[in-house]
């Protein structure tokens, strides 16, 4: 309770002020609601009613606890998320979408084929490489001819992302395929080492 910072700040209001935040607690913090129990107890000594409260602070914090870890577990089911030690590591569609969309399609792709070879696909990894280098060659190629660089890019990306994603992984790994989320911080890093140097070339190569 010490680490509430409501409670030092709350020492200067009356018993009606806090009772006040007590009763009207769905328009307060739960630390605001918290710190306002806590001084009155030291001021007054428990009471059934700041009892009942705590209670129900209690029952409801449950509540959102278990409502928060059934979405979890909802989310999971959707994206074929398993916690099942037996199943391959895999670079979620998400973090595909997200590399994809900042950087180009290539690096999507280059995370799709990671993920096929953990599932065994090596005709789908052929086919992702070649997808990836043409159809990466060919956006800057019609990019640079319309001279619309950024918008384009953008939606380029995102179609790679659809295709990458609806298409290679369905085909190749499957739909509903179960699989463990796999870190995405190494391919962060070396995706940035790559992308700086490159960045830097076309700021100051023109």
């Amino acid at each position: 309770m010490n680490e509430n910072k409501f409670i030092e700040k709350f020492q200067h209001k009356t018993d009606s002020d806090l009772e006040n935040i007590i009763e009207n607690k769905g328009s307060y913090n739960e630390q605001a609601v918290s710190a306002s129990i806590h001084i009155l107890k030291e001021r007054n000594g428990k009471s059934s009613k700041l009892e009942t409260v705590e209670k129900e602070i209690k029952v409801e914090k449950e509540k959102t606890l278990i409502a928060q870890k059934k979405f979890i577990e909802e989310e999971k089911k959707k994206s074929n998320i398993t916690d099942d030690l037996n199943a391959p590591e895999l670079y979620s569609k998400r973090v595909i979408l997200v590399f994809t969309l900042l950087l180009s399609t290539i690096f999507g792709a280059v995370l799709l084929m990671s993920n096929m070879k953990q599932t065994a696909n090596p005709k789908g990894r052929i086919q992702v490489l070649i997808f990836g280098i043409l159809y990466t060659i060919a956006s800057v190629l019609i990019i640079d001819q319309l001279n619309l660089k950024t918008n384009l890019a953008l939606m380029f990306n995102f179609a790679g992302t659809g295709i990458l994603t609806e298409y290679f992984w369905n085909k190749f790994i499957g739909k509903e395929f179960k699989h463990r989320k796999r870190s995405w911080i190494k391919p962060a890093i070396i995706s940035t080492l790559i992308a700086i140097p490159l960045i830097l070339l076309a700021i100051y190569g023109q």
